[in-house]
């Protein structure tokens, strides 16, 4: 199913990625969605869509994907 995400949230992953595309060339993929979701955390929208934004905004900015769950998968 397609997640049809806030313009604000949008705006928000956009300036997020660009952020942190001009720190590294390697993008943390699910710390940054995670970032994004608490901001937005009264939209209720999963990491995983927030995720696929950021994995595709960055990657389309040359960037190296960092898709490590880490902490993040609560094992």
């Amino acid at each position: 199913m397609l997640i049809k995400l806030s313009e604000p949230m949008r705006r928000d992953i956009e300036a997020t990625v660009r952020s942190k595309v001009g720190q590294s060339r390697v993008v943390d993929v699910f710390a940054v969605a995670e970032e994004i979701r608490l901001r937005f955390v009264d939209d209720n929208v999963a990491l995983e869509d927030i995720a696929a934004m950021v994995a595709r905004l960055a990657s389309n900015s040359g960037c190296a994907l960092e898709l490590d769950r880490g902490e993040l998968s609560g094992v």
